[in-house]
């Protein structure tokens, strides 16, 4: 299957989305504003080529409207590429991340988080500026442990490209053969590695501003999964959170 993905922009920013996917004769389009299935619509053509020849036109019209290109590959039904995702997420998490402190440049950013829903439906992120505070400090932490509560999510158009290559999976228009639970683990590991990464860059912060740092990766603010909080925390921070759980109980 052969996929293209389109773009209007506002100050860099994604604001609109067109997308084509040809498989055997039959070409598929939909379009609307980012983070949004959008509208769709099926083509069937005499052959293969013919489908191909239509979406090759189909693009030229779409950047004759002022869409750039962004995306353009294979898709395999079968499969997702869950390297690829993981890049995208990443790459989408470190802007949509940077919009967040670029809106909110007198506070100082601790809190990141990347998640979907129960459904693997979507990509979403948010930040907040809460501090740990000292041990004794502990009577309420709910809301540094549960990212859902957390009051910042500027930027998510830059998480669109991650979202468009899960989102056939549950549309009924396009072939997808990949199990639930194959496309939930995956998206929730895509998901840590990708903030791993970010980790590893700095991305984060180092030395001391990194141990006051906490990053989640959670479906709808639910506990902590596969050990991620292990994975992309400081032992400080897991230590925290042990005692918090603890208390709580």
């Amino acid at each position: 299957m052969t996929w293209s993905l389109f773009y209007r922009f506002d100050n860099e920013v994604p604001t609109d989305f067109h997308e084509l996917r040809q498989f055997g004769s039959s070409l598929w389009a939909a379009n609307g504003k980012v983070k949004t299935m959008g509208r769709s619509s099926v083509a069937e053509f005499a052959s293969p080529q013919a489908a191909k020849d239509a979406l090759v036109q189909r693009s030229s019209e779409i950047e004759a409207q002022g869409y750039k290109r962004v995306r353009q590959g294979t898709h395999d039904p079968a499969r997702i590429d869950f390297p690829l995702l993981t890049a995208e997420i990443r790459d989408g998490a470190r802007r949509a991340f940077q919009a967040i402190r670029a809106a909110h440049p007198d506070k100082t950013i601790r809190l990141f988080a990347l998640g979907s829903d129960d459904s693997a439906m979507t990509i979403v992120h948010s930040a907040g500026i809460l501090a740990l505070g000292e041990p004794g400090d502990m009577d309420d932490e709910s809301e540094i442990w549960c990212s859902a509560e957390w009051p910042h999510s500027e930027g998510d158009e830059f998480l669109d490209i991650a979202y468009r290559m899960i989102l056939p999976c549950h549309r009924n228009d396009l072939p997808c053969s990949v199990e639930f639970d194959v496309l939930h683990a995956g998206l929730f590991e895509a998901c840590v590695a990708a903030m791993e990464q970010l980790d590893r860059e700095g991305f984060f912060g180092t030395g001391a501003v990194r141990e006051e740092v906490v990053l989640l990766c959670q479906s709808e603010g639910a506990e902590d999964m596969e050990g991620s909080i292990a994975r992309l925390n400081t032992p400080r921070v897991v230590g925290r959170l042990e005692r918090w759980i603890k208390l709580c109980e």
